[in-house]
């Protein structure tokens, strides 16, 4: 287990059940890896004032649980767009090692539309990206999501417009990553032993060379897309316009990043929307509160607490 600043009491790592699931003490190491990243990012939001709070899985674990969701394996961090900046700005700096900011900026290729605060010492890769980006070299250790919030325009046509763009350039940017940057074709074999030769993705290779496309731009193209409001317009809503799914998902009322209250979180706090119960309702469904298993966001990550990611890339063929 790599060493932590933060505290973690003796009694966190045992094996336990909860609702039902078995929560390994492997699992429990992971956790606490995430939580030390949580503390870090909390001890640099409170120095600059900027504004955070759980969301997604991590928020109804809050509410729920006190804590992790038991069979879940990340976490998810909101804060409005201009709060964002204010971290981006500063976090490079205030991240010392094994932390590690990650955005395009600080890691080029990595190209998420939000940031990842990871721990350098780590593993935390995601199984996709270890089979289909043989090539790619970016911070893959232990992680927390931190997403930006961008206005969503009251006007259904300019919504209409931005909606397809964002998802048509979020697209396009990841095929010519994996088609040209992270490219290489070499055969390779699933967990279940079928052959993958990937033929669209050598074609795609050819295509976006012959034509001199780079990831970059139209990257940078959909960053401007997704931000197209947030200097112009004040609205009622925001959301997560960063992953590629439907925003009545995260959908969230702008006011409620400013009415926060820290919560329980495992042995530490976290702050959530004071109008949780709304937000938690449009996510997830008037009965929240009832623990329904599901797989996490991130599937089976490849993960370890006592290996670094670049002895796990070096591995790979």
């Amino acid at each position: 287990m790599v060493k932590l600043k933060v505290h973690i009491p003796d009694e966190f790592y045992k094996e336990e059940v909860r609702c039902g699931y078995t929560v390994t003490e492997e699992a429990k190491k992971l956790w606490a890896v995430q939580l030390d990243l949580l503390a870090e990012l909390d001890r640099v939001c409170r120095k600059y004032d900027i504004k955070y709070c759980a969301d997604g899985g991590t928020l109804l674990g809050a509410v729920r649980h006190h804590g992790f969701i038991p069979w879940d394996n990340d976490m998810d961090i909101a804060m409005l767009r201009s709060e964002f900046e204010k971290l981006n700005k500063v976090a490079p700096s205030e991240f010392k090692s094994p932390y590690f900011w990650q955005t395009e900026e600080t890691d080029p290729g990595s190209a998420r539309g939000h940031a990842q605060l990871r721990n350098s010492d780590t593993t935390g890769i995601l199984p996709l990206e270890y089979e289909h980006q043989r090539n790619n070299n970016f911070n893959q250790g232990i992680f927390i999501d931190i997403f930006p919030f961008d206005t969503v325009t009251d006007d259904q046509d300019r919504f209409n417009e931005q909606n397809r763009n964002r998802l048509k350039l979020n697209a396009e940017y990841k095929a010519i990553l994996n088609s040209v940057n992270y490219f290489c074709f070499r055969p390779w074999r699933d967990e279940s032993g079928k052959l993958h030769t990937e033929l669209r993705k050598l074609a795609n290779h050819f295509r976006y060379k012959l034509s001199g496309t780079d990831y970059l731009s139209v990257y940078h193209s959909f960053i401007d897309e997704i931000k197209r409001y947030d200097s112009t317009e004040n609205t009622r809503f925001v959301a997560n316009l960063s992953l590629p799914i439907p925003v009545n998902q995260t959908l969230r009322n702008r006011e409620d990043f400013d009415e926060l209250q820290y919560t329980d979180f495992e042995f530490m706090q976290i702050p959530v929307f004071i109008h949780y119960d709304r937000n938690l309702k449009r996510m997830y469904g008037d009965n929240y509160m009832t623990p329904i298993r599901s797989d996490s966001v991130h599937g089976s990550l490849i993960a370890d607490t006592e290996k670094p990611y670049t002895w796990y890339l070096a591995q790979r063929k």
